[in-house]
Protein backbone atom coordinates (compact mmCIF):
# COMPACT_ATOMS: atom_id res chain seq x y z
CA UNK A 1 0.00 0.00 0.00
CA UNK A 2 1.11 3.58 -0.57
CA UNK A 3 1.13 6.32 2.06
CA UNK A 4 -1.27 9.15 1.24
CA UNK A 5 -0.71 11.08 4.47
CA UNK A 6 0.70 10.65 7.97
CA UNK A 7 -0.29 13.48 10.31
CA UNK A 8 0.04 14.12 14.01
CA UNK A 9 -3.42 14.72 15.47
CA UNK A 10 -2.83 14.66 19.22
CA UNK A 11 -0.37 13.88 21.99
CA UNK A 12 1.75 11.14 20.35
CA UNK A 13 -1.27 10.24 18.20
CA UNK A 14 -1.10 10.05 14.39
CA UNK A 15 -3.54 9.44 11.56
CA UNK A 16 -2.16 7.33 8.71
CA UNK A 17 -3.96 7.12 5.36
CA UNK A 18 -3.09 4.19 3.08
CA UNK A 19 -4.00 3.98 -0.59
CA UNK A 20 -4.53 0.55 -2.13
CA UNK A 21 -3.93 -0.24 -5.80
CA UNK A 22 -6.68 -2.86 -5.63
CA UNK A 23 -10.34 -2.74 -4.63
CA UNK A 24 -10.33 -2.34 -0.89
CA UNK A 25 -12.39 -4.43 1.51
CA UNK A 26 -12.90 -4.53 5.24
CA UNK A 27 -15.50 -4.32 7.98
CA UNK A 28 -15.64 -2.59 11.38
CA UNK A 29 -13.59 -4.52 13.93
CA UNK A 30 -11.22 -6.09 11.42
CA UNK A 31 -7.55 -5.13 11.41
CA UNK A 32 -4.49 -4.85 9.19
CA UNK A 33 -0.96 -6.11 9.91
CA UNK A 34 1.84 -3.77 8.86
CA UNK A 35 5.50 -4.53 8.18
CA UNK A 36 7.10 -1.36 9.47
CA UNK A 37 10.56 -1.65 7.96
CA UNK A 38 10.96 -3.01 4.43
CA UNK A 39 14.76 -2.66 4.53
CA UNK A 40 15.43 -4.97 7.49
CA UNK A 41 13.93 -7.42 9.97
CA UNK A 42 14.04 -4.88 12.78
CA UNK A 43 11.38 -4.84 14.11
CA UNK A 44 10.90 -8.50 13.23
CA UNK A 45 7.16 -8.78 13.77
CA UNK A 46 4.41 -6.93 11.97
CA UNK A 47 2.15 -4.66 14.01
CA UNK A 48 -1.67 -4.96 14.10
CA UNK A 49 -3.87 -1.88 13.76
CA UNK A 50 -7.64 -1.65 13.80
CA UNK A 51 -9.38 0.04 10.89
CA UNK A 52 -10.43 3.57 11.79
CA UNK A 53 -12.13 4.22 8.47
CA UNK A 54 -12.49 2.93 4.92
CA UNK A 55 -13.30 4.86 1.78
CA UNK A 56 -14.40 2.15 -0.65
CA UNK A 57 -14.69 4.55 -3.59
CA UNK A 58 -11.13 5.85 -3.25
CA UNK A 59 -9.62 2.54 -2.00
CA UNK A 60 -8.38 4.43 1.04
CA UNK A 61 -7.83 2.86 4.47
CA UNK A 62 -7.20 4.96 7.58
CA UNK A 63 -5.70 3.92 10.90
CA UNK A 64 -5.07 5.98 14.01
CA UNK A 65 -2.06 5.00 16.12
CA UNK A 66 -0.26 6.17 19.23
CA UNK A 67 3.52 6.20 19.57
CA UNK A 68 4.31 3.74 22.35
CA UNK A 69 7.46 1.92 21.22
CA UNK A 70 10.07 1.37 18.54
CA UNK A 71 7.62 0.19 15.87
CA UNK A 72 5.18 3.07 16.14
CA UNK A 73 8.09 5.52 16.39
CA UNK A 74 9.26 4.21 13.00
CA UNK A 75 5.77 4.81 11.62
CA UNK A 76 5.98 8.53 12.32
CA UNK A 77 8.79 8.73 9.72
CA UNK A 78 6.56 7.47 6.89
CA UNK A 79 6.00 10.08 4.21
CA UNK A 80 3.55 10.62 1.37
CA UNK A 81 4.43 8.28 -1.50
CA UNK A 82 6.24 5.72 0.67
CA UNK A 83 5.16 2.10 0.32
CA UNK A 84 4.39 -0.29 3.15
CA UNK A 85 3.55 -3.99 3.21
CA UNK A 86 0.16 -4.81 4.70
CA UNK A 87 -1.91 -7.91 5.36
CA UNK A 88 -5.51 -6.74 5.09
CA UNK A 89 -9.04 -7.88 6.06
CA UNK A 90 -7.82 -9.85 9.06
CA UNK A 91 -9.95 -11.19 11.91
CA UNK A 92 -13.66 -11.21 12.57
CA UNK A 93 -15.35 -7.87 13.10
CA UNK A 94 -18.49 -6.59 14.79
CA UNK A 95 -21.98 -7.76 13.93
CA UNK A 96 -23.37 -4.79 12.02
CA UNK A 97 -26.71 -6.35 11.08
CA UNK A 98 -28.78 -4.04 13.28
CA UNK A 99 -31.72 -1.79 12.46
CA UNK A 100 -33.88 0.55 14.55
CA UNK A 101 -31.93 -0.21 17.72
CA UNK A 102 -30.58 1.87 20.60
CA UNK A 103 -26.84 1.29 20.45
CA UNK A 104 -24.08 2.52 22.75
CA UNK A 105 -20.42 2.52 21.69
CA UNK A 106 -17.87 2.64 24.53
CA UNK A 107 -14.21 3.29 23.81
CA UNK A 108 -11.25 3.81 26.10
CA UNK A 109 -7.98 5.34 24.89
CA UNK A 110 -6.91 4.02 21.50
CA UNK A 111 -9.72 1.50 21.78
CA UNK A 112 -11.91 4.29 20.45
CA UNK A 113 -10.36 3.95 16.98
CA UNK A 114 -12.27 0.90 15.62
CA UNK A 115 -15.59 2.29 16.89
CA UNK A 116 -15.60 5.21 14.44
CA UNK A 117 -15.98 2.93 11.40
CA UNK A 118 -18.68 1.05 13.32
CA UNK A 119 -20.53 4.28 14.09
CA UNK A 120 -20.54 5.14 10.38
CA UNK A 121 -22.15 1.78 9.60
CA UNK A 122 -24.82 2.12 12.28
CA UNK A 123 -25.77 5.79 12.27
CA UNK A 124 -28.27 5.87 9.40
CA UNK A 125 -30.44 2.99 10.66
CA UNK A 126 -30.03 3.14 14.44
CA UNK A 127 -29.97 5.49 17.41
CA UNK A 128 -26.27 5.64 18.29
CA UNK A 129 -24.56 7.13 21.32
CA UNK A 130 -20.76 7.17 21.72
CA UNK A 131 -19.06 7.25 25.11
CA UNK A 132 -15.39 8.16 24.70
CA UNK A 133 -12.78 8.07 27.44
CA UNK A 134 -9.10 9.04 27.65
CA UNK A 135 -6.54 10.55 30.00
CA UNK A 136 -6.97 14.12 28.83
CA UNK A 137 -8.53 16.39 26.22
CA UNK A 138 -5.46 16.27 23.96
CA UNK A 139 -5.94 12.50 23.57
CA UNK A 140 -9.69 12.75 23.01
CA UNK A 141 -10.23 15.90 20.95
CA UNK A 142 -9.68 14.30 17.52
CA UNK A 143 -12.09 11.45 18.25
CA UNK A 144 -14.72 13.71 19.81
CA UNK A 145 -14.67 15.98 16.75
CA UNK A 146 -14.98 13.14 14.24
CA UNK A 147 -17.74 11.27 16.07
CA UNK A 148 -19.68 14.52 16.44
CA UNK A 149 -19.41 15.16 12.69
CA UNK A 150 -21.14 11.83 12.09
CA UNK A 151 -24.18 13.13 13.91
CA UNK A 152 -24.08 10.61 16.75
CA UNK A 153 -24.64 11.71 20.35
CA UNK A 154 -21.22 11.97 22.04
CA UNK A 155 -20.37 11.81 25.75
CA UNK A 156 -16.79 12.39 26.91
CA UNK A 157 -14.79 11.34 29.95
CA UNK A 158 -11.23 12.34 30.84
CA UNK A 159 -9.25 11.31 33.89
CA UNK A 160 -8.04 14.88 34.49
CA UNK A 161 -11.44 16.46 33.82
CA UNK A 162 -10.16 18.56 30.92
CA UNK A 163 -13.04 17.45 28.67
CA UNK A 164 -16.43 16.21 29.78
CA UNK A 165 -16.92 13.99 32.82
CA UNK A 166 -13.97 13.63 35.21
CA UNK A 167 -13.31 9.91 35.59
CA UNK A 168 -13.43 6.72 33.55
CA UNK A 169 -15.76 6.03 30.66
CA UNK A 170 -17.46 3.26 32.67
CA UNK A 171 -18.11 5.73 35.50
CA UNK A 172 -19.50 8.05 32.84
CA UNK A 173 -21.95 5.37 31.71
CA UNK A 174 -23.08 4.79 35.29
CA UNK A 175 -23.49 8.50 36.02
CA UNK A 176 -24.86 9.73 32.69
CA UNK A 177 -28.49 10.34 31.87
CA UNK A 178 -28.50 7.38 29.49
CA UNK A 179 -31.29 5.00 30.43
CA UNK A 180 -29.56 1.62 30.51
CA UNK A 181 -32.93 -0.14 30.41
CA UNK A 182 -33.39 1.18 26.87
CA UNK A 183 -30.00 0.07 25.52
CA UNK A 184 -30.36 -2.77 23.03
CA UNK A 185 -26.67 -3.35 22.31
CA UNK A 186 -23.27 -2.19 23.54
CA UNK A 187 -20.08 -2.34 21.49
CA UNK A 188 -16.76 -1.61 23.12
CA UNK A 189 -13.00 -1.57 22.88
CA UNK A 190 -10.35 -0.51 25.35
CA UNK A 191 -8.00 -1.63 28.12
CA UNK A 192 -8.67 -4.94 29.87
CA UNK A 193 -9.57 -3.22 33.14
CA UNK A 194 -12.25 -1.21 31.34
CA UNK A 195 -13.70 -4.30 29.69
CA UNK A 196 -13.79 -6.21 32.99
CA UNK A 197 -15.78 -3.39 34.57
CA UNK A 198 -18.04 -3.25 31.54
CA UNK A 199 -18.70 -6.99 31.80
CA UNK A 200 -19.84 -6.63 35.41
CA UNK A 201 -22.21 -3.85 34.41
CA UNK A 202 -23.77 -5.47 31.35
CA UNK A 203 -24.12 -8.83 33.09
CA UNK A 204 -26.32 -7.27 35.76
CA UNK A 205 -28.24 -5.29 33.14
CA UNK A 206 -28.42 -8.23 30.70
CA UNK A 207 -27.35 -6.08 27.74
CA UNK A 208 -25.96 -7.87 24.67
CA UNK A 209 -22.38 -6.70 24.24
CA UNK A 210 -19.57 -7.24 21.76
CA UNK A 211 -16.01 -6.10 22.40
CA UNK A 212 -12.80 -5.91 20.42
CA UNK A 213 -9.87 -7.15 22.51
CA UNK A 214 -6.51 -5.41 22.47
CA UNK A 215 -4.14 -8.38 22.42
CA UNK A 216 -0.49 -8.60 21.43
CA UNK A 217 -0.18 -10.44 18.13
CA UNK A 218 2.70 -12.13 16.34
CA UNK A 219 1.71 -13.63 13.01
CA UNK A 220 -1.78 -12.12 12.79
CA UNK A 221 -3.15 -15.17 10.95
CA UNK A 222 -3.69 -17.71 13.73
CA UNK A 223 -0.46 -19.72 13.57
CA UNK A 224 1.73 -18.54 16.45
CA UNK A 225 -0.96 -18.62 19.18
CA UNK A 226 0.53 -15.56 20.90
CA UNK A 227 -2.86 -13.83 21.16
CA UNK A 228 -4.79 -16.59 22.91
CA UNK A 229 -7.94 -15.48 24.73
CA UNK A 230 -9.72 -17.45 27.45
CA UNK A 231 -13.43 -17.93 26.78
CA UNK A 232 -16.22 -20.13 28.10
CA UNK A 233 -15.84 -22.09 24.85
CA UNK A 234 -12.12 -22.72 25.38
CA UNK A 235 -9.07 -20.83 24.19
CA UNK A 236 -9.55 -18.66 21.11
CA UNK A 237 -7.16 -16.66 18.95
CA UNK A 238 -7.79 -12.92 18.94
CA UNK A 239 -6.40 -12.63 15.42
CA UNK A 240 -8.53 -15.42 13.96
CA UNK A 241 -11.69 -16.05 15.96
CA UNK A 242 -11.56 -12.43 17.16
CA UNK A 243 -10.58 -9.74 17.80
CA UNK A 244 -14.32 -9.23 18.40
CA UNK A 245 -16.02 -11.50 20.92
CA UNK A 246 -19.27 -11.54 22.83
CA UNK A 247 -18.31 -10.03 26.15
CA UNK A 248 -20.23 -12.61 28.17
CA UNK A 249 -18.01 -15.35 26.70
CA UNK A 250 -14.65 -13.76 27.59
CA UNK A 251 -12.91 -14.89 30.79
CA UNK A 252 -10.70 -12.25 32.39
CA UNK A 253 -8.00 -13.39 34.83
CA UNK A 254 -8.24 -11.96 38.31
Amino acid sequence: MKIKSNKKIGSKIFKLELKSSKKIKGEPGQFIHLKLNSDSYDPLLRRPFSIFDLNYDENLLTIVYKVCGKGTELMTKLKKGDKIEALKNLGNGFNTNKKNKDIVLIGGGMGIAPLYFLAKKFKSKNNVKALLGASSECELEFFETNFSKLGVEVYNATMDGSLGYKGTVIELLNNSKINKDKIDYIYGCGPTKMLKELKSLVTSQKISTEVSLEERMGCGVGVCLSCTVKTINGNMRACKEGPVFKLKEVIFDG
